[in-house]
Formats: structure tokens, sequence, C-alpha cells
């Protein structure tokens, strides 16, 4: 979780959930619709847990052509203007940059959603039987 993104002192959680919304499941929904869906039952599996903790929640949903859910964009914008605040540069310098990393954090993610990892690969020879 993170300390302080939406009130102070207040605890926010994630979960990431990465939509293929051209899958053929999805054909006759828009792409809003798949993402809102994903966030509903996001919510509902956390809702207790949120509770607890008095924490609040944030279902980051992102299809893989980078398209973000309602609640992401939110959170993104909200840290778009904290960090030209901070940087002292304007909104849609700042926004710019951030869209640029996003769109490169997603693309890594589906990369290895789709791939898996490399990590087996990258084994020295010596751990490999023959």
């Amino acid at each position: 979780g993170v300390c302080g993104c939406w009130q102070p002192q207040v605890v926010t959680l994630f979960d990431v959930r990465v939509v293929d919304t051209d899958a053929k499941s999805y054909v006759q929904c828009n792409v809003e619709a798949v993402l809102s869906s994903a966030e509903h039952m996001k919510k509902m599996k956390y809702v207790d847990a949120v509770e607890t903790r008095h924490a609040t929640f944030i279902p980051f949903v992102v299809s893989v052509d980078g398209v973000l859910g309602r609640e992401a964009r939110m959170f993104v914008n909200r840290l778009g203007d904290s960090i030209a605040d901070m940087w002292k540069k304007s909104h849609s310098e700042v926004m710019g940059w951030v869209r640029a990393k996003m769109s490169f954090v997603i693309l890594r993610a589906t990369n290895l959603c789709l791939r898996g990892s490399l990590v087996s690969l990258l084994k020295p020879v010596s751990s490999y039987r023959i």
C-alpha cells in the first residue's frame, strides 16, 4: 500500500489487472464496459480487507492496449498533479512523461503475461542436467 495517496495518514491499497479487451468473450462489449466490470469485481473481492484495514482501494485496471479504467485514470491524474507541483512543471508536461512511463510499464507487463518470465533462461549453465 501507499500512505497518503488520497488522504494524509491513510493507506491506499492497489490491485492491478490487465484485461485483454480483444478476447472473444468481450466481442459484444465496449472497452469502457469491460474495464468498469473488472473494476467492480476487484472492489467486491477486496471490500472486507479494505474496511478491516481502514484503508482506501484503487482497482488499477488497464487493457492490453493501454486503455486505463476510470479509477486508474483518476489515480494517474492525481499522481501527475503531485509530480507537477513537486517538480514545478506544467501539468501537461508531467502527464506526457507519466503516460510514456505507464505505456512502457504496461507493455512490459503484457509481454510478461504473454511470454512468461525469462528467469529460467538466465540460470547458469551448470544448473542444467544433461
